[in-house]
């Protein structure tokens, strides 16, 4: 019995070293044509585990897929290249490129999907795709904010608020937005809603309803940027944070206007009946490039964190901060930090730019725009 368990094994091993061979030998007949999409060697983790989970796609295409081995070299190429990006995208998007350009069977197609659901080199690719894509947009927030043509350039409401209200994780992964360029009115609507759907029996809290608008001091209905919400880690799991955050463009200093500013609208929120809730936890915060002396002098307060610029606990819990976008990033890459070092990973400007170039152009200063048709010029990249 133990003699045939070990001629199995022989036998087992003799074929996996055979398919390693063959397909050793089919990635380097695909490399000699010049189709591979692969080119040299690397040390980045991420890319590795990429190549690997590309090599398994590539070569189950080449066993089961007739027309991709009938195919002409051209055409392979291009199949092998919309597979590389569709890893480096997500996996999740290789079933859609398997069955409508590939053609290749259903059970196949299958079997792949549950091959690539399951596989750590999957869930690998996934994670640092995630962290990848977050250091390259600080990269690009920097290059929007701080490169003084871009800066000069970059509008407030029509494209900073725009690109920020995709990317609200930068303020906390724990937040999710929940109002965006509305009145007071509608963030007490959120609040109200967001407080009955933390009750316990699913019902709304007695909670005075919206009916009359919010005003600020002199009567407005100041509008705000962002309103974020999180549930906070207690023991009892009902306590909330509210954020809400007003954008300044990179142009505009954080002067006592703007500090005046946001204030009012805590104040508004303090002053008004209706937001007060035992459990509900505000900050305020504006965002701009730097501080003129008179605001930084009222942001350096005894006793308090940098950018404090007001504080109080009754009847509502509130704060109000004032910070630069130089905090606000380097708060966002110190959370990634750990992620960062792990992977070895330094987001540069291309890659920066590569990212931008998945954004909306509308929400681009020209300099920026300039800066990508020249990395794609650069690259032989054809924009149509």
């Amino acid at each position: 019995m133990a003699l045939v368990e070990t001629t199995k094994a022989k036998l087992r091993e003799h074929f996996r070293e055979r398919e390693t061979e063959r397909s050793r030998g089919k990635i380097q007949e695909w490399k000699e044509a010049k189709i591979y999409p692969y080119e040299g060697k690397t040390s980045n983790p991420i890319e590795i585990n990429e190549r690997q989970v590309f090599d398994v796609v590539a070569l189950n295409l080449a066993d089961y897929s007739p027309e991709f081995e009938k195919a002409p070299s051209k055409q392979q190429k291009l199949i092998l290249q919309l597979v590389k990006a569709a890893i480096e995208t997500g996996p999740g998007a290789l079933p859609a490129i398997l069955e409508s350009v590939v053609d290749l069977p259903k059970a196949k197609q299958e079997e792949l999907a549950d091959l690539l659901r399951k596989t750590s080199l999957t869930a690998v690719i996934n994670a640092a795709k995630a962290v990848t894509d977050r250091l390259e947009f600080l990269r690009a927030l920097q290059i929007l904010v701080f490169d003084p043509e871009s800066k000069r350039q970059l509008l407030e409401r029509s494209q900073l608020h725009r690109i920020i209200a995709q990317e609200t994780w930068i303020f906390g992964e724990q937040f999710n937005l929940m109002n965006d360029d509305e009145d007071l009115s509608a963030v007490l609507r959120s609040h109200i809603e967001l407080l009955g759907s933390d009750s316990d029996d699913g019902t709304a809290r007695e909670t005075p309803a919206p009916s009359a608008p919010v005003l600020d001091a002199e009567g407005k209905a100041a509008i705000v940027d962002l309103m974020l919400s999180c549930r906070m880690p207690t023991a009892t799991d009902e306590e909330r944070r509210h954020l809400v955050i007003e954008l300044k463009r990179p142009s505009q200093h954080l002067n006592e206007d703007v500090i005046n500013q946001i204030k009012k609208y805590a104040k508004a929120v303090a002053l008004d009946d209706r937001f007060k809730h035992s459990n509900v936890e505000w900050d305020f915060v504006a965002v701009a490039n730097r501080f003129t002396k008179d605001a930084e002098f009222e942001a350096r307060q005894k006793d308090k964190p940098r950018g404090l610029v007001l504080e109080v606990d009754d009847p509502v819990k509130i704060r109000v901060w004032a910070k630069t976008w130089g905090e606000i990033i380097q708060e966002a890459e110190g959370r990634l930090t750990f992620y960062k070092r792990r992977l070895e990973y330094q987001a540069n400007d291309k890659e920066a730019l590569r990212y931008l170039r998945t954004i909306n152009a509308d929400y681009l200063s020209e300099e920026v725009k300039e800066r990508i048709s020249a990395l794609d010029a650069e690259q032989g990249v054809t924009i149509v």
